[in-house]
């Protein structure tokens, strides 16, 4: 199916999920979808917080919440809350969902930017590239207001 490109608030998406990037460390994240995620799903971080500090999450996996008013998709796309988005752990990601979308019951997603605007740039072909083929409903929000 296509990627459909929009620009608005994730929080409003009527898909069954919700990816977003976050760090492998568990540690909460100062932008602004993050800490409105955090505000509204603080179970969800906790759990994906103890999870990370067990050692079970590593950079370029994803971790899946399902008790929120949407699925909430971890994608590990950094190694802690400082660091940058890394293109190989993004790949991964992106890989994981391609091939095992059925596994983890996605039937459609929302993707939010991986990172800041600068590395969004060239975070987007990649993007594209592994789900362009994907026969899911894709929303890729390139602007969060």
């Amino acid at each position: 199916m296509p990627i459909t490109v929009v620009t608005g608030d994730p929080l409003t998406t009527q898909a069954q999920t919700l990816a977003f990037g976050f760090n492998a460390k568990g540690r909460v994240e100062v932008g602004g979808l993050e800490t409105r995620l955090y505000d509204a799903y603080p179970s969800a971080f906790a759990s994906f917080r103890k999870q990370c500090n067990s050692d079970r999450i590593k950079p370029g996996m994803l971790w899946m919440w399902r008790e929120a008013q949407f699925n909430l998709l971890f994608l590990v796309v950094r190694e802690s809350s400082v660091g940058m988005t890394r293109m190989r752990y993004v790949e991964n990601v992106l890989m994981t969902i391609a091939r095992d979308y059925p596994l983890y019951g996605l039937t459609s997603i929302a993707l939010a930017p991986l990172g800041n605007k600068e590395e969004w740039v060239l975070l987007r072909p990649v993007v594209d590239y592994w789900l362009k083929t994907v026969p899911l409903p894709v929303t890729v929000y390139e602007e969060i207001t």
